[in-house]
This record gives C-alpha cells, sequence and structure tokens, in this order.
C-alpha cells in the first residue's frame, strides 16, 4: 500500500536534507568530475539544481551543523571550532528542527549530529543516532544495534583512529551491518511508518569523513582510475613550510593516489545508499512532495596545496557539493553559479513549506533559495573558523579572495578567475588590486564586528594575535582511542591491535612517513595510550619504523 501520493500530506511538502560529513565540492559527476562515481546524487542533479558555488559557512563539524542547524553563525550558538564538552550557547534559540515539529511535522534526525550533549534533540521529534566517537553505548543506536547483531567487541566501529587516521582501511563489520547502509536503512524504516504525516527529516552520514573504510568493492572501482592530482604544495605562516613530516610532505606518491581512491569510494558508498533511500520515496510516491536538500558541512584538502582535513579557507575545504530538488519550486537540470551556503538551508525549508522564522535575538544572514532579486543575489560569500590566534576570516567576490589570519595579522589574496588553485598570494606581490583588498578587507571586518567572537574587532580593525606555525590541516597527530564500555586496559589494546590488523590486511605494502620517528608523536601517542590499554602491550602496536612497513 502507497503511504504516499501528491499533496497527500495536508497540501503540505515534505522535506528531507541529505547530508555527508568532509565532501568536497568537487565529487559529483555531474558537476564535471568525470572521475567520481555518483550516479544517484547525478540523477538528483538532474532532476533539481546542482549549485557550482555552494560554500560551508564554518568549515569545521560543529559550527557547520549548528549553523545549519539554527540558521545562525557562531556568535549565536557558541560553537567557533570543535568542541568535546561544552553545550550550545543558548538552548532557546530557535532551530529548524523545533520550528516545523512546532508546526505539526514528523520530525526525526539519523545519523551523525554532533551534538552536546550527544542526546540534545534541539527539537527534533526523534533521535536516532551514529555518532562519530559515542562515549556510552546506550547513547548510540548504531553501537546498540552492533551489539545486538552479536559485533558489540568492536571499539572502532567507524575505523580505526589512532596510528591510521589518514590511512585506507577495511571496515569492522559485514557490508549488511555498515554505518552508510544504516543510515539509509533506518530512514527507509522511519518513513514506513511516518511518512503519511508531513515530515522533516534530517539523514546524516559520516562518510567520507576519515577514517576511510569503504567495502574493497568501492575501491576497485577507483583502482585504475584517472584521478585528479593534488593542488601543488604552496604553504605560508601561520602554517609549517613545505618539508613537515607532519603534513606528510615526503609521502610516497602511491600513498596520496590510494588516500584519494578510499576517499572517492566512501563518497561512492554514500551515493549508493542515499539511492536506496530516493527509489524508496519514488516507490511511495513521496519524493516529488518533498523538497530535498543535498549538502556536506565541508570538505577535505586531500592534500591539495600540502594540507589534509578541513579547517582552511582553501576550495578543497570551503566549497561543498549542493544539491535542491523540488519540483514545485525547482526547474529539472538548472545549474547555477550563485553564492549559496549553510545558513541558507533554515530559510529555505521555511519558505517551500508556508513557514515564518520566529521572533528571536537575531536577524537569519542567510535567504531562501526561491527568493528572487536584490535579496537572492548575493555579490560576496564570507567564511571563517576557530578562536583566538587560530582564527581566520575569508571574504570574497567573483573575483577575488581575501583571507585574513589572525596569528599575526597575515593576509592573503587570490585571483580566483586567474588563479583557482590558489597558489600565488598577490598581497606583497607588488602588483596587487589595492581597490579589491580594501573593499574584501572591509566585508570580513563588517562579518567579524556582528557575528565573529566578542573582542575580534576593535577601531574597525583585526585584533592583532601573536603566535607560532599551526598545524591545522595536517596528516598526521590523531591519537583518539575508541572507548564505549569497560574493559579490563589490557583486553582494551589487545582488540586494538586485532582492529588494526582487520583494518590492514590489504594494506601491508604500504609505506609510512618519517612521523613515526618523530619524538613529540610517539610521545604524543604513549600519553593517549596508557590509560587506555597501559604498558603491557605498548610496544606491539608501535608501527616498524626501522623497515618502514605496517606490522
Amino acid at each position: 500500500m502507497s503511504i504516499g501520493a501528491a499533496k497527500s500530506n495536508d497540501g503540505k511538502p515534505n522535506v528531507l536534507i541529505l547530508f555527508t560529513d568532509q565532501q568536497r565540492h568537487d565529487t559529483i559527476q555531474a558537476a564535471g568530475n568525470p572521475h567520481m562515481i555518483t550516479p544517484n546524487l547525478d540523477r538528483s542533479a538532474a532532476e533539481g539544481c546542482l549549485y557550482t558555488n555552494a560554500h560551508s559557512s564554518n568549515p569545521v563539524c560543529m559550527p557547520a551543523r549548528h549553523d545549519l542547524l539554527t540558521g545562525l553563525p557562531g556568535r549565536a550558538h557558541g560553537y567557533f571550532t570543535n568542541n568535546k564538552t561544552r553545550p550550545i550557547k543558548d538552548y532557546g534559540l530557535p532551530t529548524v528542527a523545533r520550528i516545523f515539529s512546532e508546526n505539526r511535522y514528523r520530525t526525526a534526525a539519523i545519523g551523525k549530529m554532533h551534538f552536546r550533549p550527544s542526546r540534545m534533540h534541539h527539537g527534533y521529534g526523534e533521535l536516532i543516532l551514529m555518532e562519530e566517537i559515542p562515549n556510552r553505548r546506550q547513547d548510540d543506536q548504531y553501537a546498540t544495534y552492533l551489539a545486538d547483531q552479536g559485533l558489540g567487541s568492536i571499539q572502532n566501529i567507524h575505523g580505526v583512529r589512532a596510528n591510521l587516521y589518514h590511512i585506507p582501511q577495511q571496515p569492522q563489520m559485514e557490508e549488511a551491518h555498515h554505518p552508510n547502509r544504516w543510515v539509509a536503512d533506518r530512514a527507509i524504516d522511519w518513513l514506513e511508518r511516518n511518512g503519511r504525516e508531513p515530515f522533516f527529516l534530517f539523514c546524516s552520514w559520516i562518510h567520507p569523513h576519515p577514517p576511510w573504510a569503504a567495502p574493497e568493492a568501492y575501491r576497485e572501482l577507483y583502482r585504475d582510475r584517472e584521478l585528479p592530482q593534488p593542488v601543488p604544495v604552496s604553504r605560508s605562516y601561520p602554517f609549517e613550510p613545505p618539508g613537515s613530516v607532519w603534513y606528510g610532505d615526503h609521502e610516497d606518491e602511491r600513498n596520496i593516489r590510494r588516500i584519494r581512491e578510499a576517499y572517492y569510494a566512501c563518497v561512492t558508498h554514500v551515493d549508493y545508499h542515499i539511492g536506496r533511500l530516493l527509489d524508496h520515496m519514488r516507490e511511495k510516491r513521496l519524493l516529488d512532495d518533498t523538497l530535498v536538500i543535498f549538502a556536506s558541512d565541508h570538505g577535505d584538502m586531500l592534500y591539495d596545496k600540502g594540507f589534509f582535513q578541513k579547517s582552511l579557507p582553501y576550495e578543497g575545504s570551503a566549497r561543498i557539493p549542493f544539491i535542491v530538488r523540488y519540483p514545485e519550486k525547482v526547474r529539472a537540470g538548472t545549474v547555477s553559479d550563485s553564492f549559496v551556503d549553510l545558513l541558507d538551508v533554515l530559510p529555505t525549508c521555511l519558505d517551500a513549506c508556508g513557514l515564518s522564522y520566529p521572533e528571536a535575538p537575531f536577524a537569519l544572514p542567510g535567504a531562501s533559495l526561491f527568493a528572487e532579486g536584490a535579496e537572492r543575489d548575493r555579490e560576496h560569500q564570507i567564511c571563517s573558523f576557530g578562536e583566538g590566534k587560530d582564527r581566520w576570516v575569508m571574504a570574497r567576490d567573483r573575483r577575488y579572495k581575501y583571507v585574513y589570519f589572525y596569528n599575526r595579522g597575515t593576509e592573503q589574496l587570490f585571483d580566483m578567475e586567474r588563479d583557482p588553485q590558489e597558489l600565488h598570494n598577490l598581497i606583497g606581490s607588488g602588483g596587487e588590486p589595492l581597490d579589491a583588498i580594501r573593499r574584501l578587507r572591509i566585508k570580513a571586518i563588517d562579518y567579524e564586528r556582528q557575528w565573529g567572537p566578542e573582542g575580534v574587532i576593535e577601531r574597525d580593525s583585526f585584533v592583532l594575535m601573536d603566535g607560532g606555525y599551526s598545524r591545522t590541516g595536517a596528516k598526521y597527530g590523531n591519537v583518539q582511542f575508541h572507548v564505549m564500555d569497560e574493559r579490563e586496559p589490557r583486553a582494551r589494546g589487545e582488540q586494538f591491535i586485532r582492529e588494526c590488523e582487520l583494518a590492514l590486511r590489504s594494506e601491508k605494502d604500504l609505506k609510512l612517513n618519517e612521523i613515526c620517528n618523530e619524538s613529540e608523536y610517539i610521545e604524543k601517542f604513549r600519553q593517549a595510550w596508557r590509560p587506555f590499554a597501559g604498558e603491557p602491550v605498548l610496544k606491539s602496536i608501535f608501527l616498524d619504523v626501522k623497515n618502514g612497513t605496517l606490522p
């Protein structure tokens, strides 16, 4: 029996947000990236609008997700960077979930949320969680699901992080229980129960965030495929200069190739399960009455310019994929190069469903994608990240990108038409366009005054902060161990070793970086290992540095 039909939900449209973690803008084949295999996202783009100039408003997990949730930047919700313990600044802020719940929608969030505390619902009627690093099994439905399937002994349920964070690896479970499948399965189950009523459903996958643990069959899809090369290394202050072992500058080129294969495989694996969910909605005649938005919280540098990860103002980190499908308002096959970001999601959802934003301490800075004229014609895009000396703010227009780093007041300006890879900083070059610098600097200052952390602007100027080199975007340094339940320390250590061996069963010839000889890195690992597993099995977990291969 069909659970949906044209305008069967009291005439109200539904909303489905499909959200990935750490997915770059150039990972959809339909966006001009022939190396990618994304048939389901390609179909969504063909049936809706593909935005080619979408940005993360703050390219790191917690701030980006709370920007989308509230429609407001960090000054309102309190997150300028990831924070392991701090709750939202104001529990009373309107959220997209709370607004829809109060307007008699069925609401649910499935997958990774990155809330603190993890089960803070923020207005969702149901939280069906699959967090990246759940601290308690009973708080995480995916972790309890694995236990119910007899897989409760697995510690690294989303891949091994410590030592192996940026090393391609095999998943710890079969495809039937893989995290990417689980999110789609739970979404389909939820729609079976709730699809007869107007709904707001947020589905969030952890991939392609590392560790990269897609099934081997998806890795094979990219094994012999022609892949784009990283943008040449061009790090400068405030980041460590070229030649750093922390950034993997002396990596075997094959390592970088395998990393890209594994990353793209994760994207394709998620795409497959997004397709399963959308096919279910087609079958149940729900899809055409649903506003579908696909996006990611931020990108991943994948060694472009010599960086990994996110938290950076450069294209690989700051730009994201963005697709909107809604036949009522969006003409199929549309492509837009308008500036859009995650702050536009909340007003777009409200506009599509005829809902109003309630009275609140802040006005929404974003705009509905369905607005017309001056309200939607954005000439500039702002992104920012961080606190203290690690903070930066970026302002760009169609031609130029300006970046201000608070660390010693470092400035960068890139000509995005002539230098899309951001290799040549025009500031200090002797030929810099002074009018563009002044104009974009003013835009950045105005944003910081209104939305940045308190105290970063004085007398219409940035506050100068002093500090040494930053390792933001480094490849190495993650020593997070996963503990969900009580277990004797030695048993935890031995289980960790078994999971490392399982993760690396197809990577025995992978060459290591010199980081394993760095005393600072080894000590950092030791400090994390001792409370996790004690000393007895410490030696057996260290990598075989002399031979330069994995044990």
